[in-house]
């Protein structure tokens, strides 16, 4: 949230910039007053060029950040002609609707839609050719000589530092505890996660960030620590 995000004194334009530079899809939640809601001026927020949701999504928008349209209360995509022209491509994007009598499958649909830019599909492999490079460039054995006992525990030791140290069972766990405070999502979220950490705690420190109350958060942080 922008009111916990940006640090007081920073340029929140800039702020948001920054943060979107480094986002791989935004979703913009569009519900029935979304397109003529207004400001404490009276005037439709979606003209307002200092608004922060204009600001975020014209700028995704612009770095051809991928931003799916979420309809909700059953809402319709917003016509070009009804947007500033900073965002009209955003009328071009494919939606996913959300409903409360297909809740549970319409929130699969977006979890599916979400997972080609939350999983990217070649960073194991680059990962594992990047571990591969680490250890023989450690090793720097010559082709075709047999390995030494110490460069073959030399490389074992290696290789206990690059490969992953978590599970499916501590994966499905935390996913199952994160899953009461931001819902179906936390499997993606745990998921992504895991694959930047090499222990539990860190797992749990850096979906904990998912979670917006502290007192949940807190909480989160708790069961999980305790659920080993």
């Amino acid at each position: 949230m922008d009111v916990a995000g940006i640090q007081p004194g920073r340029d929140f334009r800039k702020a948001i910039d920054e943060r979107l530079a480094t986002c791989s899809v935004l979703l913009a939640i569009i519900g029935h007053e979304w397109l003529e809601s207004k400001n404490m001026l009276g005037l439709r927020r979606l003209d307002d060029a200092n608004d922060l949701v204009r600001i975020e999504l014209a700028s995704a928008l612009r770095r051809d950040i991928p931003v799916i349209p979420v309809l909700v209360h059953g809402a319709k995509m917003p016509q070009p002609e009804q947007l500033p022209d900073d965002m009209r491509d955003l009328a071009y994007r494919n939606a996913v609707e959300l409903t409360h009598a297909r809740w549970k499958s319409d929130v699969q649909v977006l979890i599916r839609a979400l997972r080609p830019y939350l999983d990217a599909p070649g960073a194991d492999a680059k990962a594992a050719h990047g571990a591969g490079e680490q250890t023989r460039g450690s090793n720097a054995f010559a082709a075709g000589a047999p390995p030494s006992d110490d460069i073959v525990t030399q490389r074992t030791e290696t290789q206990k530092i690059v490969t992953p140290a978590l599970g499916a069972q501590t994966i499905e766990r935390e996913s199952r505890e994160l899953a009461a405070y931001v819902g179906p999502i936390s499997e993606t979220v745990v998921k992504r996660a895991a694959k930047q950490c090499s222990s539990v705690e860190d797992l749990c420190r850096m979906v904990a960030q998912e979670i917006e109350a502290d007192a949940d958060r807190f909480k989160f942080l708790k069961s999980c620590g305790s659920s080993r």
